[in-house]
């Protein structure tokens, strides 16, 4: 059968980003677990932040290999996922606390970074002409997962015991997964591209050069500062509900719902407005000062549900346009060839934000309250735009250094 860009780039990234995206779905889990266990929010808290540490170091180690085989990397990511779920359910079936950090935070962790680099730079190199949509809509897929997989949740956690919903998943996402990986396949990238790919790239292309580079460093904090402010919110967005006043399960998860499709939005949206703008880092300027601002009112009003559940709509937009966005850009400044190598290790942030943002909200949240979260969100997203203003003169700089042209002295005539 001839290969074609739905058959083996849109149904596994589908396939792939539906299972993947499911660990936002964990906030859903948290109760059910501490009323069969007996752990505390420790556990909970510690299983996602480590969760997301893999994720980002597995991308950042994995962009290799999706660079050299991105079918063998679709079938790892089927292994070692599916394998989290099951050690989960497990571990709680045990009440091993031990044993769900491991199969949640770190062999699930493993599947969800090379799940979420593996089908990128194929869907960018299929849809060549409409990279920042392609990758919009290959990371939106993961914030569609949200959208579907939270009734899921719901539906399970009503009729079986929490370790049960656990096989159940990780059965339905093993099917989808190894789907996937029968599927996927990376056409040959073009000649336009390589062509194009000459004025950005060095042929000297080494990691270390590139981490070293201030240009990549303050991308890397931008994009760090973003996901740690997402993170402290998503990871506890049922908890901030609650702190708000709202205690309805069926509200609450009709809010996840809706703050989940404006992640998905977020990663279409702006990932299409990125093909139409030669600075492909502007989205990241709104994404930067509409968060300021969306954590500043919800600081005033932190007491409302209709603030709280405004701030998540807008940081999760935003949220989902950091994502949809730092492909196109790494593309614009470092080429095609390398970008999964480049992708994965500037989410190599991601598994940094982990370790924090989660960290940020569990404090204040089973502590001094919301209020003091949004308050330090506040400051946080403003260091953010510094980093963003910093990033845009340092590349404008080596813009300017690769643009000048070199000249040789001529000898004077005698």
């Amino acid at each position: 059968m001839a290969k074609n860009k739905y058959l083996n780039g849109v149904v596994p990234m589908a396939l792939i980003n539906f299972a993947i995206g499911s660990v936002y779905c964990w906030t859903l889990f948290k109760e059910d677990i501490w009323a069969y266990t007996g752990f505390g929010p420790a556990v909970t808290s510690w299983s996602f932040s480590i969760a997301i540490f893999f994720l980002g170091m597995s991308a950042a180690f994995g962009g290799k290999l999706v660079e050299k085989n991105p079918t063998r990397s679709a079938f790892w990511t089927f292994v070692t996922f599916t394998l989290g779920w099951f050690v989960t359910g497990a571990g709680i079936q045990m009440r091993s606390a031990a044993v769900v950090i491991l199969g949640f935070g770190v062999i699930q962790g493993i599947g969800l970074g090379l799940g979420y680099i593996t089908p990128v730079k194929t869907m960018m190199i299929w849809f060549g002409n409409r990279k920042g949509l392609a990758a919009g809509l290959s990371i939106a897929a993961f914030g569609v997962s949200g959208v579907l997989i939270n009734p899921l949740v719901a539906f399970l956690l009503d009729r079986l015991a929490v370790y049960n919903a656990f096989y159940v998943l990780a059965a339905v996402f093993g099917v989808g997964l190894f789907a996937a990986s029968r599927l996927l396949w990376r056409p040959p990238t073009s000649q336009a591209d390589l062509e194009a790919e000459k004025a950005v790239a060095s042929t000297t292309f080494s990691v270390k050069s590139v981490v070293l580079s201030k240009k990549f460093i303050f991308l890397w904090i931008v994009f760090f500062l973003n996901i740690t402010g997402g993170l402290a919110l998503i990871s506890h967005e049922k908890q901030l509900y609650n702190a708000a006043g709202e205690r309805a399960m069926g509200m609450i998860l009709l809010f996840v719902m809706v703050t989940a499709s404006s992640n998905v939005i977020g990663r279409v949206a702006l990932g299409a407005y990125q093909d139409k703008t030669p600075k492909k880092h502007q989205p990241y300027f709104l994404m930067t000062i509409a968060s300021i601002a969306a954590t500043a009112v919800a600081a005033m009003f932190s007491d409302s549900v209709a603030a709280t559940f405004g701030l998540v709509i807008v940081i999760q937009f935003m949220f989902g346009v950091g994502f949809a966005c730092i492909p196109n850009i790494l593309h614009q400044n470092w080429g095609i060839s390398r970008l999964s190598t480049v992708h994965g290790l500037i989410l190599s942030a991601w598994a940094a934000a982990g370790l924090v943002g989660n960290q940020i909200s569990s404090y204040f949240l089973y502590g001094s309250g919301a209020q003091p979260l949004y308050v330090t969100l506040v400051v946080l997203y403003s260091v953010q735009l510094v980093a963003l203003i910093v990033w845009v003169r340092v590349r404008k700089r080596d813009r300017s250094d690769a643009d000048a042209p070199t000249t040789t002295p001529v000898a004077l005539a005698a």
